[in-house]
């Protein structure tokens, strides 16, 4: 299957929703070519009248890559149709299947690429953080792997973010703690740690990385930095909520 059926594929998947078969069963993609993919699909995207709001990491835990059989995060767009506020309602049909993650979310100052750049640096190009959830979709059938996954945009699908844009110099992120509820019921404890021991490092991962291809964050541009707990999946009727230690929380409702 050439590259141009793939991002085809993509597109249709996030369309209708449907699930998709991944490219592995056909034909497993090295990592540079699953990134192709991925540049092609933003730019078909964008083609479309899509706008880029930021970027994300996914796969920022030891657990997630060994699931997925890769080495290291991983990375995709944001598109602005898809950023919604605190208190949204999103209808459970519009996904194939939904999943939820707890995430911190960065806003910046300026713009930021690699090489070289260190969390001491991503930090000073920040503009503060946001308690978020990413509301990611399982578009694929099957048994996916990690370059499914690059390929795809990294399930992306729609991101919440909560009301304060909290500075974040003089806060240690390592310790910021999550209560993690669904439908009222707590359902996980964590701290932000979790993201490979600080957002930050995922920030200045996510710099290096886009710098690495040729690309880079720009100010005002969302970062979300990764699920630091569990994935849930709602269905229609829940209401999702992340309270942090001091960025406040988050809420989602589906329909």
């Amino acid at each position: 299957m050439s590259d141009s059926d793939l991002v085809k594929e993509c597109l249709a998947a996030r369309d209708e929703p449907r699930p998709h078969t991944p490219p592995s069963e056909r034909r497993r993609l090295s990592l540079t070519e699953a990134y192709a993919v991925q540049d092609r699909l933003r730019e078909a995207l964008i083609g479309r009248g899509e706008r880029v709001a930021g970027w994300k990491a996914g796969f920022t835990n030891k657990a997630g890559q060994d699931a997925y059989q890769v080495g290291e995060p991983v990375c995709a767009f944001l598109l602005a149709s898809g950023v919604l506020s605190s208190g949204a309602e999103i209808a459970a049909a519009r996904f194939v299947r939904p999943g939820v993650e707890a995430e911190i979310a960065f806003v910046m100052k300026q713009d930021l690429a690699g090489p070289g750049v260190t969390a001491a640096r991503a930090l000073l190009a920040i503009e503060g953080a946001l308690a978020a959830l990413e509301l990611i979709d399982f578009r694929h059938g099957g048994k996916a792997v990690g370059t499914d996954v690059v390929a795809d945009g990294v399930y992306a699908k729609a991101i919440v973010l909560g009301g304060t844009l909290t500075p974040v110099t003089g806060i240690d992120l390592a310790l910021e703690g999550l209560v993690y509820e669904q439908s009222g019921t707590t359902v996980a404890t964590a701290t932000a740690a979790e993201v490979m021991g600080t957002p930050l490092n995922s920030l200045a991962w996510v710099a290096n990385h886009l710098g690495g291809r040729g690309l880079g964050l720009r100010a005002g541009d969302v970062v979300m930095t990764g699920s630091i707990s569990k994935i849930l999946q709602p269905k229609a009727g829940d209401t999702v909520r992340a309270t942090y230690t001091r960025l406040g929380s988050v809420s989602v409702r589906f329909a």
